[in-house]
């Protein structure tokens, strides 16, 4: 049974909530080979993450398990707490789902993966940020021996994936388990990580368990496939004939639901489209610099429109300006030339009471649920929480519009007395919704709001959101790494690079005809759901990339 970095035997836990007590993982037995990319996919809530954070020893004081897992011969379940610490960083490391909420922002990105090697017995302060600057440039982050003494919040979202992947390599674990890797990652990152990933494999030998919800990614990266349903593993195959064949009904189902390039392209219509509910002309955004640091031009001259009723797509790579525009409009980036009008006022001048009231008018949905929640909040009071700040409706209307949301979103009612840290991220994001959606806002922006959720339950709620949308006649600028997502809602599509707007048209004109060499970019970067088509896509090997194993990183 030790032969594998990687052992689970008739694992079981269970979850106490209250007198009750809810079956997470039911009797699951898996083995992860030497070399090996295992994924584990499911829906929400199937039990991906929790059986990932067993293997680590990290679960909750409240479950109990059953079983065994052993990392290297250690048993995991039975390790006392200083045995845990050792295998965690010595013999496995996890990448987790959302790097903002895995970094600690007070602290520099030195100062944080000096202290996980400072805490695995490497005194020497000078060596230490010697690694730590040897595995940032492994993993690509450039400047690094600057960039060491940035804070989390001055590096994009695909820079902090890195970030996370360096600390998990630092002690060179020989199981790496990755927890949605690529979620809200613009397909181009993407593939940089997935690459990052496959050289941790070739490179160091490394075994790695892949928890993901994008078929996408499984059939770029995995050798095998695990589907879990409702705590159970239904189905195990090697990636090709899971992909060609797949044996069990849920898995068939699951294939079918993923959103394809092309396959589904949202019909043009005019019925609907009313007047002009955003309007950009030559919008500048500048951040001011910090101490010493010169102020970053984030968006340079865009122009778009958005009407009533319609939904403008925007795309492009992480540090692009996507959620820099989508945040200015609610007053949370500054805007600093040309002109933004939202609902008719101009957001430069917009100050206090006209303020608050645009932001009543407008829902948001952000790219990152963990971080948007107050963690002290029930998921009711997180939803109902706008509503309470514009004093709209009593008690008795709040929480009625607080379970026909939850209703809408596929969540049940008894999820609004739990606390959002007790959630999936695929149900955090589906709470972001609702909670954008609480106050009928005339004008919606959607930062990621699917990034988060399995294909089957992305499905619905793109559906649900479809016909909301249609219903309530809200306009929508709608972000998205995710291009098929973005045709299959989409009426009008806009392209960012490096803060400006290279393309825009119908979701046809941009994603079927693209006129500029980045969208075609973009697009031929985007993974096929089918391991033979990906794996002839793949270049064979990735020229001038810095080793990983490199010096004395490893000695």
């Amino acid at each position: 049974m030790t032969s594998s970095p990687l052992n689970i035997e008739n694992l079981a836990i269970t979850i106490a909530e209250g007198d009750d007590a809810v079956e997470a993982v039911k009797s699951m037995s898996l083995d992860l080979a030497a070399g090996e990319v295992l994924a584990l996919v499911g829906e929400s809530g199937s039990g991906k993450t929790i059986t990932a954070r067993a293997v680590l020893g990290l679960l909750p004081a409240r479950a109990s398990t059953k079983g065994v897992i052993l990392i290297n011969g250690i048993s995991v379940l039975e390790a006392t707490p200083e045995q845990g610490r050792k295998v965690r960083g010595e013999h496995a490391a996890m990448i987790f789902q959302e790097p903002s909420t895995a970094l600690n922002p007070v602290f520099t990105i030195g100062w944080q993966m000096s202290e996980g090697l400072r805490a695995h017995g490497i005194s020497d302060v000078r060596e230490r940020r010697r690694r730590s600057i040897e595995l940032l440039t492994a993993v690509g982050i450039p400047s690094p021996e600057t960039r060491i003494d940035d804070y989390p919040h001055q590096f994009s979202g695909g820079q902090k994936q890195r970030i996370v992947i360096a600390m998990a390599l630092a002690l060179r674990p020989a199981v790496i388990i990755a927890d949605e890797p690529t979620t809200a990652l613009d397909v181009t990152v993407q593939a940089e990580i997935l690459d990052l990933l496959r050289r941790c494999r070739d490179e160091l030998g490394a075994s790695i368990l892949l928890i993901t919800h994008n078929m996408g990614v499984v059939a770029d990266l995995a050798d095998r496939v695990a589907v879990m349903y409702q705590g159970e593993l239904v189905e195990v195959a090697p990636v090709e004939e899971l992909f060609a064949s797949p044996r069990e009904q849920y898995t068939q189902d699951l294939l079918a639901a993923v959103p394809r390039l092309g396959a589904e392209p949202r019909e043009a219509r005019d019925e609907g489209i009313g007047d002009v509910v955003y309007e950009a002309e030559n919008l500048d955004i500048v951040y001011s610099g910090g101490f010493r640091q010169k102020p970053f031009h984030a968006v340079h001259g865009v122009s778009f429109t958005v009407r009533r009723g319609e939904v403008f797509g925007l795309v492009g790579e992480s540090g692009s300006g996507k959620s820099t525009i989508g945040r200015s409009i609610v007053g949370l980036a500054p805007v600093s030339g040309g002109s933004a009008k939202l609902l008719g006022s101009d957001l430069r001048h917009a100050r206090g009471a006209e303020l608050r009231e645009l932001r009543r008018r407008v829902g948001f949905v952000f790219q990152d649920p963990a971080s948007s929640f107050n963690s002290l909040m029930t998921v009711g009071e997180c939803i109902e929480e706008p509503m309470r700040i514009h004093r709209a409706g009593s008690r008795q209307v709040r929480e009625r519009r607080v379970n026909e949301l939850l209703d809408a979103v596929q969540l049940p009612r008894s999820m609004a007395f739990r606390h959002p840290y007790e959630l999936s991220g695929g149900q955090r994001q589906r709470v972001g919704l609702a909670r954008a959606l609480v106050l009928d806002p005339e004008f919606l922006v959607a930062d990621e709001p699917t990034s988060a959720l399995d294909v089957s339950v992305q499905a619905r709620v793109l559906e649900i959101f479809n016909e909301l949308q249609r219903d309530l006649g809200f306009g929508c600028l709608f972000i998205s790494h995710d291009l098929a997502v973005v045709e299959m809602l989409s009426d009008r599509i806009g392209v960012l690079q490096s803060g400006r707007l290279v393309e825009a048209g119908t979701a046809s004109e941009v994603l079927q005809y693209p006129k500029e060499a980045y969208t075609r970019r973009l697009i031929a970067a985007v993974p096929v759901p089918d391991p033979k088509v990906q794996r002839a896509r793949r270049p064979p090997t990735t020229p001038g990339k810095q080793p990983l194993v490199q010096g004395r990183l490893f000695q």
